[in-house]
């Protein structure tokens, strides 16, 4: 049977101590059989935490990514942040996707960065900007190629995470390679 421990008891110095935890309504418990430490991936830890985000790119079937067009997102984190990033892709036509890491970029339109979790409203600190201007892509990190009517990415589950690097920018890009305009989407998730 679990034993619930009350608020005063925290204060106590003891030289031995039981492990416990806080539910969700604030009581503490003694870990035991029947109240075993709760235990959640690190991913969704921080979705709870409001310190998940995400901005994404969507060109409609009505309204396809143009050939030899490309959705470029360039996102920058301050000093300090190292976010956990991962991304997801996908086309009604041919595409390839590219990572870079440090390019040249000026403009673009500022993007608005989504919560994950809608209860609070702590924002990003990150900056991400919309098609801008790339006079040097950087480094390559990362590259793929969308078959016709496939979806591509590293989003399933943040199996296939990037860690990266503060005061850096990275360019995220999807480019329609198909003779034809397409659907098309970009989303660029991550956690602070």
């Amino acid at each position: 049977m679990a034993i619930e421990v009350k608020r005063e008891s925290l204060d106590t110095k003891a030289r031995h101590v039981n492990p416990a935890y806080v539910d969700r309504d604030g009581n503490s418990f003694i870990t035991s059989s029947d109240k075993p430490f709760p235990i959640i991936d690190v991913n969704h830890l921080r979705l709870h935490e409001g310190r998940a985000y995400y901005v994404y790119k969507m060109f409609t079937y009505g309204a396809g990514l143009p050939t030899t067009q490309s959705i470029d997102i360039a996102i920058a984190w301050p000093s300090g942040y190292t976010p956990h990033v991962v991304f997801d892709f996908g086309a009604s036509g041919e595409a390839e996707f590219y990572l870079y890491e440090n390019p040249t970029t000026s403009g673009g339109t500022s993007m608005t960065i989504n919560r994950r979790q809608r209860i609070i409203t702590t924002p990003s600190v990150a900056a991400a900007v919309l098609n801008p201007t790339v006079s040097s892509v950087g480094t390559e990190i990362f590259s793929n190629f969308v078959p016709s009517s496939k979806q591509g990415g590293g989003a399933q589950n943040f199996s296939f995470e990037y860690v990266l690097s503060p005061l850096t920018t990275y360019l995220f890009r999807l480019t329609n390679v198909n003779t034809q305009s397409h659907a098309a989407h970009l989303m660029v998730e991550w956690y602070e």
